[in-house]
Protein backbone atom coordinates (compact mmCIF):
# COMPACT_ATOMS: atom_id res chain seq x y z
CA UNK A 1 0.00 0.00 0.00
CA UNK A 2 1.35 3.10 -0.66
CA UNK A 3 3.23 5.45 2.08
CA UNK A 4 0.35 7.72 2.16
CA UNK A 5 -2.63 5.89 1.36
CA UNK A 6 -4.35 7.93 4.49
CA UNK A 7 -2.85 11.27 4.15
CA UNK A 8 -6.21 13.05 3.36
CA UNK A 9 -7.91 16.00 4.90
CA UNK A 10 -10.57 16.62 7.13
CA UNK A 11 -14.44 16.43 5.87
CA UNK A 12 -15.16 20.05 4.94
CA UNK A 13 -17.27 21.59 7.42
CA UNK A 14 -21.02 21.92 7.12
CA UNK A 15 -23.75 23.73 8.55
CA UNK A 16 -25.99 20.51 8.61
CA UNK A 17 -26.36 18.76 11.87
CA UNK A 18 -26.23 14.72 12.26
CA UNK A 19 -29.78 14.10 11.69
CA UNK A 20 -30.46 16.94 8.75
CA UNK A 21 -30.84 16.18 5.25
CA UNK A 22 -29.54 18.59 2.45
CA UNK A 23 -32.78 19.66 0.49
CA UNK A 24 -33.11 18.63 -3.22
CA UNK A 25 -36.76 20.85 -3.49
CA UNK A 26 -40.16 21.63 -1.44
CA UNK A 27 -42.09 19.19 -3.11
CA UNK A 28 -43.54 17.80 0.36
CA UNK A 29 -42.89 21.23 2.37
CA UNK A 30 -44.29 20.41 5.46
CA UNK A 31 -46.20 16.66 4.19
CA UNK A 32 -46.31 14.87 7.35
CA UNK A 33 -45.82 11.25 5.92
CA UNK A 34 -45.78 8.01 7.74
CA UNK A 35 -43.93 5.24 5.31
CA UNK A 36 -44.98 1.88 6.50
CA UNK A 37 -42.34 -0.70 5.89
CA UNK A 38 -42.91 -4.52 5.50
CA UNK A 39 -41.24 -7.61 5.99
CA UNK A 40 -39.15 -7.99 2.25
CA UNK A 41 -36.10 -7.64 1.63
CA UNK A 42 -36.07 -4.24 0.14
CA UNK A 43 -37.04 -2.98 3.56
CA UNK A 44 -33.03 -2.64 3.85
CA UNK A 45 -33.72 0.89 1.42
CA UNK A 46 -36.25 2.08 4.15
CA UNK A 47 -33.79 4.80 5.29
CA UNK A 48 -32.51 5.90 2.42
CA UNK A 49 -36.04 6.57 1.02
CA UNK A 50 -37.20 8.43 3.85
CA UNK A 51 -34.35 10.43 3.52
CA UNK A 52 -34.96 11.25 0.19
CA UNK A 53 -38.25 12.51 1.24
CA UNK A 54 -37.01 14.31 3.71
CA UNK A 55 -35.08 16.10 1.13
CA UNK A 56 -38.37 17.61 -0.34
CA UNK A 57 -39.48 19.08 2.84
CA UNK A 58 -41.48 15.76 4.58
CA UNK A 59 -41.65 15.09 7.55
CA UNK A 60 -40.92 11.23 8.21
CA UNK A 61 -42.39 8.35 11.31
CA UNK A 62 -41.54 5.00 9.75
CA UNK A 63 -43.95 2.56 11.08
CA UNK A 64 -42.48 -1.39 11.23
CA UNK A 65 -43.58 -4.68 11.52
CA UNK A 66 -41.45 -6.91 13.44
CA UNK A 67 -40.40 -8.94 9.76
CA UNK A 68 -38.78 -5.77 8.20
CA UNK A 69 -36.66 -5.36 11.24
CA UNK A 70 -35.14 -8.53 9.89
CA UNK A 71 -34.11 -6.80 7.09
CA UNK A 72 -33.34 -2.99 8.86
CA UNK A 73 -32.58 -1.91 11.42
CA UNK A 74 -34.86 0.09 13.92
CA UNK A 75 -32.48 2.32 14.84
CA UNK A 76 -31.40 2.96 11.37
CA UNK A 77 -35.24 4.02 10.41
CA UNK A 78 -34.97 6.35 13.32
CA UNK A 79 -31.86 8.22 12.47
CA UNK A 80 -33.18 8.59 9.02
CA UNK A 81 -36.17 9.95 10.00
CA UNK A 82 -35.10 12.04 12.97
CA UNK A 83 -38.09 10.79 14.95
CA UNK A 84 -38.78 7.36 17.11
CA UNK A 85 -40.31 4.18 15.24
CA UNK A 86 -43.30 2.92 15.60
CA UNK A 87 -43.18 -0.99 16.50
CA UNK A 88 -46.36 -0.92 18.41
CA UNK A 89 -49.42 1.07 19.32
CA UNK A 90 -49.89 2.40 22.86
CA UNK A 91 -52.74 4.40 24.72
CA UNK A 92 -51.53 7.27 21.94
CA UNK A 93 -53.35 5.56 19.28
CA UNK A 94 -50.28 6.33 16.94
CA UNK A 95 -51.78 4.51 14.55
CA UNK A 96 -54.84 7.24 14.09
CA UNK A 97 -52.10 10.42 14.83
CA UNK A 98 -55.22 12.34 15.53
CA UNK A 99 -53.12 14.81 17.24
CA UNK A 100 -51.07 15.46 14.02
CA UNK A 101 -52.61 13.75 10.92
CA UNK A 102 -51.02 11.72 8.50
CA UNK A 103 -51.43 13.32 4.88
CA UNK A 104 -49.88 10.34 3.27
CA UNK A 105 -49.37 7.51 3.86
CA UNK A 106 -46.20 5.43 1.95
CA UNK A 107 -45.88 1.27 2.02
CA UNK A 108 -42.83 0.70 1.09
CA UNK A 109 -42.15 -2.07 0.86
CA UNK A 110 -45.83 -3.70 0.16
CA UNK A 111 -45.55 -7.41 0.98
CA UNK A 112 -48.11 -9.85 -0.62
CA UNK A 113 -49.29 -10.65 2.97
CA UNK A 114 -49.97 -7.07 4.11
CA UNK A 115 -51.67 -6.16 0.57
CA UNK A 116 -53.47 -8.65 1.38
CA UNK A 117 -54.71 -8.14 4.42
CA UNK A 118 -55.50 -4.60 3.55
CA UNK A 119 -57.56 -5.55 1.19
CA UNK A 120 -59.48 -7.52 3.26
CA UNK A 121 -60.40 -5.15 5.80
CA UNK A 122 -57.19 -7.35 7.99
CA UNK A 123 -55.94 -4.87 10.70
CA UNK A 124 -54.05 -7.14 13.44
CA UNK A 125 -50.88 -5.72 13.52
CA UNK A 126 -49.64 -1.58 14.04
CA UNK A 127 -49.21 -1.59 10.16
CA UNK A 128 -52.15 -3.15 8.49
CA UNK A 129 -54.07 -1.14 11.71
CA UNK A 130 -52.47 2.15 10.86
CA UNK A 131 -53.69 1.21 7.06
CA UNK A 132 -57.12 0.67 8.24
CA UNK A 133 -57.67 4.37 9.57
CA UNK A 134 -55.38 5.84 6.09
CA UNK A 135 -58.12 4.23 4.14
CA UNK A 136 -60.35 5.81 5.94
CA UNK A 137 -59.04 9.18 5.91
CA UNK A 138 -58.37 8.73 2.49
CA UNK A 139 -62.22 8.09 1.55
CA UNK A 140 -62.85 11.34 3.18
CA UNK A 141 -60.21 13.35 1.16
CA UNK A 142 -58.02 13.80 4.33
CA UNK A 143 -54.96 12.31 3.44
CA UNK A 144 -53.35 9.95 -0.18
CA UNK A 145 -52.49 6.55 0.40
CA UNK A 146 -49.52 4.77 -1.92
CA UNK A 147 -48.74 1.12 -2.07
CA UNK A 148 -44.81 -0.19 -3.27
CA UNK A 149 -45.07 -3.73 -3.99
CA UNK A 150 -42.16 -5.86 -4.24
CA UNK A 151 -41.98 -9.61 -4.49
CA UNK A 152 -40.03 -12.64 -6.17
CA UNK A 153 -42.17 -13.10 -9.30
CA UNK A 154 -43.88 -15.95 -8.28
CA UNK A 155 -45.67 -14.55 -5.87
CA UNK A 156 -47.22 -12.43 -8.70
CA UNK A 157 -51.06 -14.22 -9.45
CA UNK A 158 -54.42 -13.80 -10.25
CA UNK A 159 -54.99 -13.20 -6.03
CA UNK A 160 -52.52 -10.22 -6.10
CA UNK A 161 -53.96 -8.50 -9.06
CA UNK A 162 -57.23 -8.62 -7.74
CA UNK A 163 -56.00 -7.59 -4.16
CA UNK A 164 -54.34 -4.58 -6.20
CA UNK A 165 -57.50 -3.72 -8.57
CA UNK A 166 -59.55 -3.45 -4.86
CA UNK A 167 -56.88 -0.83 -3.07
CA UNK A 168 -57.00 0.81 -6.49
CA UNK A 169 -60.42 1.06 -6.91
CA UNK A 170 -60.86 2.71 -3.51
CA UNK A 171 -58.26 5.19 -4.24
CA UNK A 172 -55.14 4.04 -3.27
CA UNK A 173 -52.12 4.68 -5.38
CA UNK A 174 -50.15 1.84 -6.45
CA UNK A 175 -46.51 2.03 -7.77
CA UNK A 176 -45.34 -0.44 -10.78
CA UNK A 177 -42.76 -2.34 -9.63
CA UNK A 178 -39.04 -2.54 -11.03
CA UNK A 179 -38.97 -5.32 -13.04
CA UNK A 180 -35.76 -6.90 -12.50
CA UNK A 181 -33.89 -10.51 -11.80
CA UNK A 182 -37.29 -12.39 -12.20
CA UNK A 183 -37.95 -10.22 -9.02
CA UNK A 184 -41.08 -7.42 -8.09
CA UNK A 185 -38.15 -4.48 -7.59
CA UNK A 186 -38.54 -1.38 -5.32
CA UNK A 187 -38.21 1.37 -7.80
CA UNK A 188 -35.58 3.84 -7.17
CA UNK A 189 -36.29 6.35 -4.80
CA UNK A 190 -37.37 9.05 -7.26
CA UNK A 191 -40.00 7.38 -8.49
CA UNK A 192 -41.57 6.65 -5.56
CA UNK A 193 -41.09 10.80 -4.29
CA UNK A 194 -43.28 11.39 -7.46
CA UNK A 195 -45.67 8.86 -6.94
CA UNK A 196 -46.04 10.44 -3.64
CA UNK A 197 -46.44 14.28 -5.07
CA UNK A 198 -49.07 13.21 -7.77
CA UNK A 199 -51.27 11.03 -5.19
CA UNK A 200 -51.29 14.37 -2.75
CA UNK A 201 -52.07 16.65 -5.73
CA UNK A 202 -54.80 14.18 -6.73
CA UNK A 203 -56.20 14.74 -2.82
CA UNK A 204 -56.29 18.30 -2.50
CA UNK A 205 -58.16 18.63 -5.77
CA UNK A 206 -60.80 16.94 -4.28
CA UNK A 207 -63.90 18.44 -2.64
CA UNK A 208 -63.06 18.34 1.05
Amino acid sequence: MHGDAFDFPPPTPSDLGDHEVPRDGDRLEGVRVALLVTGGIAAFRAPILARALRRQGAIVTAFATTEALRYVAREALAWACDRPVVVELTADAEHLSDSAPFDLYLVAPATYSVIGKCAHGIADTPVTATLASAIGRMERGHAAVVLAPTMHGSMHTSILVSNLRTLASVGCTIVPPRDAYGKHNLPEEPVLVDACAAALQAVSLRPQ
